[in-house]
């Protein structure tokens, strides 16, 4: 038996949301243990999440992960705190937008008009299938732990995936807020450029209403550029009174610039309007921002 360090997970038709723009974080542990002449691995990994101007640590203190998994054949099942397989295809949704999540066309209030949803669960039981001719499967359980209520969640999602196209259909279901979240996404390589899109639906409380959603992301690489576009818009309504009813769109565009493998220059632009029942603005902003980044 060995241990040893682990990269990252992209496997299993998995995505990963990107680091904002004044936030860091860190893996401090990472590794798998290597069973010899057996193919199963035991992997787990401790991730906390940081504000980069000020030091300070988010809450919880291991915010972007905490959790222990099995691997092998069968496909991996995994237990903790870990983003949900519903969160990887809205992810897959945004795959072509806008470099970091900080210009993402549809972050800062677009898909927040009337509700959010959880991206990770706690206490959570998870299975996710390996690719089979191209299909894959995953399926989360996160289990209340509070006596004398039923407020449990859970998540599933399947997907295609093959080297220049992906699809994929989830479903998040949070009884603790009594919303239900299902969102169709995909993502197709054309070789000189790449687009992502996605469309999400909200079946909340009668206080918050239902939303809509919609999501478009384009890159395009030229050398050592890489230029990338992002548009999405949301629609809620059906709330009581209307007192929720709103509109938003974010628009976005950002370039990088490649100095080496790890290290790029990059700038970005982003617009978000958000209007409430009334058709009156109750955000209008806009983001620049130059700099460097150097991925470890």
């Amino acid at each position: 038996m060995a241990l040893q360090p682990r990269a990252p997970e992209h496997g299993l038709g998995r995505h990963h949301p990107k680091t904002a723009a004044g936030h860091g974080r860190i893996a401090l542990l990472l590794g798998a243990l290597d069973f010899g002449g057996i193919t199963l691995k035991a992997a787990f990994k401790l991730e906390n999440r940081f504000n980069a101007d000020t030091g300070a640590s988010q809450d919880p203190y291991f915010k972007g992960e905490s959790s222990l998994s099995l691997m092998g054949g069968f496909g991996e099942v995994k237990l903790g705190r870990s983003s949900t397989v519903y969160d990887d295809v809205r992810a897959l949704g945004q795959s072509r937008d806008v470099f970091d999540s900080a210009f993402t066309a549809s972050s800062n209030g677009v898909f927040k008009s009337g509700g959010d949803y959880a991206s990770r669960f706690d206490h959570k039981i998870s299975y996710y299938s390996p690719v089979m001719g191209g299909f894959y499967a995953g399926i989360d359980v996160s289990l209340d732990e509070k006596a004398g209520v039923s407020q449990d969640k859970y998540a599933f999602k399947a997907g295609y995936k093959q080297k220049d196209f992906e699809v994929a259909l989830a479903h998040q279901n949070e009884k603790d807020k009594a919303d239900k979240y299902t969102v169709l996404a995909a993502m197709y390589d054309f070789g000189n450029f790449s687009v992502s899109g996605a469309y999400n639906q909200r079946k909340g409380s009668t206080a918050n209403g239902d939303d809509s959603e919609y999501a478009l992301g384009v890159t395009v690489p030229v050398g050592a550029w890489t230029f990338s576009g992002g548009y999405a818009y949301s629609k809620t309504k059906d709330s009581a009174g209307g007192a929720k009813n709103g509109k938003a769109n974010g628009f976005a565009l950002g370039a990088t610039y490649a100095l080496s493998k790890r290290t790029r220059l990059y700038a970005g632009y982003r617009d978000v309007v958000v209007k409430n029942n009334v058709g009156a603005k109750t955000k209008d902003e806009r983001l620049y921002a130059v700099g460097v980044r150097h991925d470890f």
